[in-house]
């Protein structure tokens, strides 16, 4: 395996496991600051962390392999950034009347939605991947069986949000290839940020005191699970077709699992085990092959696993 791929997954992986211990940070903050403020503040935030790293990238590091990367940062970034919006809105909102056990689910979700809707824009996914999605989905089950029968309002938001996270998977596969990932990431984040903040103001405003109550949990969700872990997810998928991401993100609900274990004190029963052994056996089977795919918005074929 080449090392560009070996550096994209142990990216992915990374980005995986910040997200998983976020979905800790978003449930506590939410003992403190409602769903659409958090949302705002977390990409505001982002956006600023991530503006100093302009004055440190040369202007030539634009590895652009065809069309403009002007717009390609315009448009995937605009694209990206709509759908981490309403990924973010929706999840938050959702997150605060369903259990964090079915949200981490149904999030990783995207596992699946991520290859279906990559056929629309001509992705072809292998056979071998296809195994790995169902393995993927059957460890999720397991991971999170124990709630599933409790549906709510919030399990269909979060399912919603999967949507949107499955749709900036595919925008981030083609854009990162074509612009810098760096300016991409603050593009991305940059409309986030001003969406989620204009609806907060109409729907919660800000109360300063409850803000610094969960700002511990901002600045985690903020700086790590949004600066850092989405700059690393477009820097992996340079190297890593969005199915195989996709699978390789979804391992956030694992280590929201273990993040639980850790921090809340939940405990894994012997069926919760058994899906997280699944999901990794799902990576290892879809890390074993590479085809071939058409780039999103293009007719050119890439490699892809």
């Amino acid at each position: 395996m080449k090392f560009a791929t070996l550096r994209a997954d142990a990216l992915l992986l990374l980005a995986a496991i910040i997200w998983g211990a976020g979905f800790v940070a978003q449930k506590a903050g939410m003992e403190f600051i409602g769903p659409y403020a958090y949302t705002g503040i977390r990409f505001l935030i982002a956006t600023i962390a991530l503006l100093p790293l302009l004055l440190i990238r040369p202007r030539n590091t634009e590895a652009v392999q065809d069309g403009s990367p002007s717009k390609a940062l315009l448009l995937g970034g605009g694209l990206a950034g709509l759908a981490i919006a309403a990924g973010g809105l929706l999840q938050q909102v959702g997150i605060d009347s369903t259990t964090a056990s079915n949200a981490g689910f149904i999030t990783s979700l995207y596992v699946v939605l991520v290859p279906v809707m990559g056929l629309a824009v001509g992705y072809r996914i292998l056979p071998r991947t296809w195994l790995g999605i169902l393995l993927a989905t059957a460890g999720l089950y397991l991971l999170s069986i124990h709630d599933l029968s409790k549906t709510s309002i919030g399990d269909l938001l979060v399912l919603l949000g999967t949507a949107a996270w499955a749709f900036q998977v595919l925008v981030i596969g083609w854009a990162t290839k074509k612009t810098d990932p760096i300016r991409l990431a603050i593009v991305q984040t940059g409309i986030a940020a001003v969406i989620c903040m204009v609806a907060a103001l109409l729907t919660e405003g800000f109360a300063m005191e409850s803000i610094w109550a969960a700002r511990w949990y901002l600045l985690y969700s903020a700086v790590m699970a949004t600066s850092v872990a989405f700059t690393f997810q477009i820097i992996g998928q340079r190297n890593a077709p969005p199915a195989h991401a996709a699978m390789l993100l979804s391992l956030e609900a694992v280590f929201a699992a273990v993040a639980g274990y850790l921090l809340l004190a939940e405990h894994l029963t012997n069926i919760q085990f058994v899906g997280c052994g699944l999901m990794l056996i799902a990576v290892l089977v879809c890390q074993a092959h590479r085809g071939d795919r058409r780039s999103f918005l293009s007719g050119d074929s890439t490699p892809v696993s």
